[in-house]
């Protein structure tokens, strides 16, 4: 059996004003995409390919799905006019139609199924007909059955109409409260109500009441509160004494202290009531905001204005370089390592020589003081492969390399880390905040005074790195 999945732009318009720059198929559904759901339900009723047909554009679900692989399906795309009716969209398919049975999604529906089932014998047993129909879109099958014929008012499926936010909401709610887990839903979960991803920071001092989601690459700081009821995308940071409860926090959100968000979606800057739908955009940055990549002019100027102030610190850095670098070498005070360090860009590394310096005597204390061990470091920056101020590089390992080449818009390797303009970080979550922070709020200019700040801060280091 194969999969045709056929959803029409006007079935999902109302997504644009609540999710703008998301395509429909990757809206998040306590933090799993939409699609992902439907591809799951196709590999339980037994489909061997699946086809998405749309009349909208495509290209970004064919970025993340790709050719399906990771589902050990195959994938394939394909568009049509918003005219198409049914047996045209079949027509237009016929090559991927006409060989096996198909199961027909129609429409902007979510199917809601449980895994503990076995769709595929229920699916061979059926006749050609309309399963399930809703308001937005129905279920069927074409061709003939291979089993025995099931009873058509057995079958433990049903459609819901994905046509509010409100309907949205609710759905996110119900599939966080329901204990028996009838999706398989991203994260790590060792109990019941809780499912927590990769390389999530929780303060000591912070409160999670299930049931709750959280994603991957989360910071959750002091004396906060999450849950019950809780949706926490991945890239976000809760500030101190914020809490969250009943709500939906999407990826790239910063919740800023002292904030309640209950019964809410917040969603960057915006803040969604989802009864109403009635959305507020947060002007305060130090409340509410999004954590998104440049871009490309502000990451040019950006680029520029490091680089002036990498030629501007190797002109002041220059003397005292040649005058003590060599007399700390001769007192085994300057200590060197390679290591190969993570970027930002998918499955790539740099290769990096740092410094150390050993702070026993006057000599070595002041080069410290002066920050020389960063030196070689500012060459770098002139040709583009660091910032002058974001993140310390963080040593690549097979499993780092991966994971921040997915945390793109907030991971900047550089000479200098924003930790180091701040007193408090004690440890690598606390760095991972600060550095995620600045990221979200910072400008090229701004970086400039933080790297002022750093090199101050630097000064009465006991150390010389992060």
């Amino acid at each position: 059996m194969k999969t045709l999945i056929i959803i029409r732009e006007q079935d999902y318009e109302w997504l644009d004003h609540f999710f703008p720059g998301i395509h429909p198929l990757l809206v998040p559904i306590c933090n799993k995409p939409f699609a992902e759901f439907l591809i799951d339900f196709s590999i339980l009723a037994g489909s061997e390919a699946i086809r998405l047909v749309m009349d909208g554009p495509l290209s970004d679900v064919e970025r993340y799905c790709e050719n399906g692989n990771r589902w050990g399906i195959p994938i394939s795309y394909a568009s049509i006019k918003n005219t198409d009716d049914l047996q045209t969209v079949i027509d237009k398919n016929q090559r991927f139609c006409s060989e096996d049975r198909v199961l027909i999604i129609s429409g902007f529906v979510f199917i809601q199924y449980d895994k503990q089932y076995n769709y595929k014998t229920i699916f061979a047993s059926l006749p050609d007909c309309e399963i399930l129909s809703s308001n937005r879109g129905s279920l069927r099958l074409r061709g003939s059955r291979t089993e025995t014929q099931h009873d058509m008012g057995n079958i433990p499926l049903s459609l819901l109409g994905f046509d509010s936010i409100d309907v949205y909401y609710r759905l996110c709610m119900e599939i966080l409260n329901d204990i028996s887990s009838p999706y398989v839903l991203p994260g790590y979960s060792n109990e019941a109500y809780c499912h927590i991803g990769r390389n999530v920071v929780i303060s000591k001092s912070a409160e999670i009441r299930k049931p709750v989601i959280i994603g991957n690459n989360v910071q959750i700081l002091a004396d906060s509160i999450i849950g019950p009821k809780a949706v926490i995308g991945s890239n976000v940071i809760i500030d101190r004494e914020s809490s969250v409860i009943g709500s939906i926090v999407l990826e790239n959100t910063y919740i800023g202290e002292h904030l309640e968000v209950q019964n809410k979606i917040a969603s960057g800057n915006i803040l969604i009531e989802p009864e109403s739908g009635i959305s507020i955009a947060m002007d305060d940055p130090h409340l509410l905001t999004g954590i998104h990549q440049s871009g490309s002019a502000k990451s040019l100027f950006q680029s520029i204005v490091h680089r002036l102030a990498a030629i501007l610190l190797i002109t002041l850095q220059l003397i005292p370089f040649l005058l003590l670098t060599p007399i700390l070498i001769l007192q085994g005070k300057w200590k060197k390592s390679t290591n190969s360090y993570c970027t930002a860009v998918s499955e790539k590394h740099l290769i990096l020589t740092t410094t150390t310096i050993e702070r026993t005597g006057p000599l070595s204390t002041l080069a410290a003081a002066l920050s020389l061990d960063r030196f070689t470091l500012l060459f770098r920056v002139l040709i583009g492969q660091l910032a002058i101020i974001g993140s310390w590089p963080v040593v690549a390992t097979p499993s780092c390399i991966t994971e921040y080449s997915k945390t793109k818009s907030w991971y900047r390797a550089a000479v200098f880390s924003y930790a180091e303009t701040e007193e408090w970080p004690v440890n690598t979550g606390d760095t991972a905040i600060i550095e995620r922070y600045y990221a979200a709020h910072g400008n090229p200019m701004n970086d400039i005074a933080l790297t002022i700040k750093a090199l101050l801060n630097r000064i009465h280091e006991t150390n010389t790195h992060p």
